[in-house]
């Protein structure tokens, strides 16, 4: 039994000394990207994105061999020592064998800071834009910055972890801001102001998941959540400088809480200024109907009276005639009093006629006169309630247009900032 269990026991001996010598390489063994030599090649990532009044493109070319490397679990593995303060954060942004990207879209978007002249506040916003305009897809692994980039999708982590690497080579103070209690990454800038998110040692909060200004922290989740627990502080990197236009972000921001108010204000005011003109409407309408009515009235005893009046001239013309034919002897005495008197009697009704079709003409007037003048002072009223209609329409809609450039186009700060400025005459 002895010769059995000396040997049993070396083994096991040996095995645990293999496995503590494992354990502690894990130990001290930092997340890094192992070239898959499989791969040969080069892959290339195309992007295009708004910024302030143009569109800014990039294009980022990588070693298929690093790529896949960074996409193989084993270079994610994040040791003991780390996961607890979650520094291997740093490992993946600053993994080597990723900086020929970070140079190759740092040398690009410095290219569009020269020729578009941009602040130091606005090469971030740039910066940020690019990364919010690569697709948001939520992945449960670690994926490095390479993987974001060229697999042109990422989640909070990914594109937070991408942006913070970008700002710290770029010189300026950014760090990653990590929200454990609501499984959310965000990229911390430095700022001097009000903007600073709380507990964050001076740090404003840059949303990486969709477009959003800089130092806003109003980002809410799908259940309407907010942020808002105390981040850890990630660093990635050094740099100075600091974003200070975030007095300029707030203005903005103050300006979209106050356009949502007032469109809703106006809103209703425009649905109550809707329904009286349409009431007003109808009641012009039943005006212009009866004044319709009216002169179809004067028309019809207008045509009464110019009959009448016709009938009673035919009868003259036989008058005439008959005193004609009296003095030529063509009939007797008595034979023209008695047809004179006739006529005389047909005439005496046709012009009675006639002056009941006046009669009716003059009332139908009176009244069309009367009601015209109320008609015209009714329009004056109505005329004067659409002008006012009219220009709570134009109020809303000038809050609605700029209400919808803040929340559309943020990569657009500095315009939208005059924008305000302009609006509220200041």
């Amino acid at each position: 039994m002895k010769k059995i269990i000396i040997p049993l026991l070396l083994a096991v001996i040996i095995i645990l000394i293999s496995c503590t010598g494992y354990y502690f390489f894990f130990l001290s063994t930092n997340p890094h990207i192992t070239p898959d030599d499989t791969y040969t090649g080069n892959l290339t990532a195309e992007y295009t994105f708004p910024f302030k009044d143009g569109i800014v493109n990039l294009s980022v070319s990588v070693p298929a061999s690093v790529y896949y490397g960074a996409q193989n679990t084993e270079s994610k593995y994040l040791p003991y020592t780390k996961a607890g303060d979650l520094s291997f954060y740093a490992d993946l942004t600053n993994d080597p064998l990723q900086e020929e990207m970070y140079t190759q879209i740092l040398d690009q978007t410095e290219t569009v800071r020269q020729s578009w002249d941009l602040t130091d506040d606005e090469y971030i916003e740039l910066l940020a834009t690019f990364v919010q305009s690569i697709n948001y897809s939520s992945e449960s692994d670690f994926r490095y910055p390479i993987e974001t980039v060229i697999g042109e999708f990422g989640d909070c982590d990914d594109k937070s972890t991408l942006l913070a690497g970008l700002l710290t080579r770029s010189g300026y103070n950014a760090v990653l801001l990590i929200f454990e209690e609501e499984s959310h990454a965000t990229v911390g800038i430095r700022t001097n102001d009000s903007t600073a998110y709380p507990n964050a040692e001076g740090y404003s909060v840059i949303e990486t998941t969709d477009y959003s200004y800089v130092t806003d922290r109003s980002f809410t989740f799908e259940d309407g959540a907010s942020l808002n627990s105390t981040p850890v502080i990630v660093s990635v990197g050094t740099g100075d400088t600091t974003y200070t236009s975030g007095y300029q972000v707030e203005a903005i921001l103050a300006y979209k809480d106050t356009a949502d108010a007032k469109i809703d204000q106006l809103a209703s005011e425009t649905d109550t200024k809707t329904g009286n003109l349409e009431s007003m409407g109808d009641t012009l309408t039943g005006y212009e109907t009866r004044l319709t009515s009216l002169e179809s009235l004067m028309n019809t005893a207008v045509s009464s009276y110019n009959s009448y009046i016709d009938l009673a001239n035919a009868i003259t013309k036989e008058q005439k005639k008959l005193n004609s034919d009296l003095n030529a002897n063509k009939i007797s005495y008595t034979e023209y009093s008695l047809e004179w008197e006739a006529l005389e009697a047909e005439y005496a009704g046709y012009m009675e006629l006639a002056n009941e079709a006046l009669d009716e003409y003059n009332a139908y007037y009176d009244e069309y006169q009367t009601l015209y003048a109320e008609y015209t002072s009714y329009y004056s009223t109505y005329s004067s309630a659409y002008t006012d209609y009219s220009g709570t329409i134009e109020l809303q809609n000038g809050y609605v247009d700029i209400y919808n450039l803040i929340i559309t186009e943020p990569y657009n700060r500095a315009y939208l900032y005059r924008t305000v400025l302009e609006a509220t005459g200041l």
